[in-house]
């Protein structure tokens, strides 16, 4: 049934019902937005907080591979400064050398492919 109530009103009464139908209408269309918004700013705050936790976690690993390194290439400073130079100690070391290079090296790339995998889980939406 058609509401006619209104026909009899005021021309004021008429006014304020249509605005505040039309606040009413805003309000909602606001409140949809924002939450069809949500889920993908909680995806933003899951992902950055993923990779605040993932860089907490493999920060020491490669810092532990460079101090390896530093110390590995120091120790085979001290064995050419030797007289005679001590060369299988200085082989030994850099044998070391290359073995935390590539630990080091092995933990980026790995955290290379994590933050492309996001990304592109991140593009299409998953």
């Amino acid at each position: 049934m058609i509401d006619t109530g209104h026909l009899d009103a005021a021309p004021d009464e008429t006014k304020k019902d249509f605005d505040a139908a039309l606040i009413r209408t805003h309000a909602l269309t606001q409140a949809t937005e924002a939450l069809r918004e949500a889920p993908v700013d909680l995806a933003h705050v899951d992902r950055i907080t993923t990779i605040g936790r993932l860089t907490a976690s493999i920060a020491p690993e490669v810092t532990q591979s460079v101090a390896a390194i530093v110390t590995n290439a120091q120790a085979a400073r001290h064995f050419l400064n030797r007289r005679p130079p001590d060369l299988d100690e200085v082989r030994q070391a850099l044998d070391c050398i290359v073995r935390d290079a590539y630990r080091a090296s092995d933990v980026i790339y790995r955290i290379r492919g994590l933050l492309k995998e996001a990304a592109e889980e991140g593009a299409r939406g998953d």
